[in-house]
């Protein structure tokens, strides 16, 4: 566990630059206009049209990357909205659903050729000892990966350039969702050890039904300089990668968004790594 934790963390920290601007967000990306969707609700039941204004950002654009907090900067991002507006189609009259009787919501990107799913989900946070609480807010959060431990979150950028994956674990089993990285760059070089025992902490929150897990998630493998050595140069030759998978991209959302995935994908590697030794300990 320390191991994938500490890759984590060495290719994070070496990755960014230091700043003195207080970050703020300068764009994210949503959507302002009536666009298609299938809408859930916690009922069961399914309605399918248009929704406005639903803007969760998938990507955001910050000025500073090195102090950029998410529990400071959320509250801008409107992702605890209470309402939806919706409507069958650009005849029908538009109406407004309670965002608290919403499970999920999710549509087609024409632009990227996928498909974009937000679900509700109660938020979790930590006090400054570590102790785990409800905040008493649901955020819309765009889905990363789907699992018996789900990932949602979104990419944050600078100058164009990735700069972190801010996600949220939820055990399929339930309706909760904590980030386990809710921290500022800065804080990997102020206590990195108590950093990591509080992800630790919240892993076996996530995994409360399996103690066998947490077992596991407790071992502590030394460190060596070839696992140094490795995590760099996977890091390097993952960096080779997008830059000649961008050439074969035409548009700039096509090559942020390339970039984007690649990158998260390779910093959440660690804990899918952990959601597989959970799905296989915890059937």
């Amino acid at each position: 566990m320390t191991k994938y934790l500490f890759h984590f963390f060495l290719i994070l920290s070496s990755s960014c630059t230091l700043s003195q601007e207080k970050p703020i967000v300068e764009l994210y990306f949503g959507k302002t206009k009536y666009i298609p969707a299938t809408v859930e609700l916690n009922n069961g039941k399914v309605i399918m049209g248009e929704v406005q204004d639903f803007d969760s950002p998938n990507l955001v654009k910050i000025n500073n990357p090195f102090g950029f907090e998410p529990k400071e900067l959320e509250p801008e991002f409107n992702l605890d909205r209470k309402k939806i507006k919706f409507r069958t189609n650009a005849s029908e009259k538009e109406i407004q659903i309670s965002a608290d009787s919403i499970d999920q919501i999710s549509y087609f990107d024409k632009e990227l050729n996928e498909v974009k799913e937000f679900k509700r989900l109660q938020i979790l946070k930590t006090n400054n000892n570590g102790e785990i609480y409800n905040s008493g807010k649901s955020f819309f959060l765009p889905l990363i990966k789907k699992d018996s431990i789900n990932y949602y979150g979104y990419n944050v950028i600078f100058e164009n350039r990735y700069v972190r994956t801010v996600f949220y674990m939820n055990n399929s089993k339930d309706n909760l969702a904590i980030n386990p990285l809710d921290f500022s760059l800065a804080d990997l070089f102020k206590k990195e050890s108590t950093l990591q025992t509080e992800i630790i902490n919240i892993l076996k929150y996530i995994t409360k039904d399996c103690p066998e897990f947490h077992k596991k998630i407790e071992e502590k493998p030394d460190v060596t300089k070839e696992m140094k050595k490795d995590a760099l140069q996977k890091y390097k030759k993952m960096e080779s990668d997008i830059k000649e998978g961008k050439k074969k991209l035409k548009t700039s959302k096509e090559k942020i968004a390339f970039e984007s995935e690649v990158y998260s994908n390779f910093y959440l590697t660690p804990f899918m790594i952990i959601t597989e030794d959970y799905k296989n300990l915890c059937k």
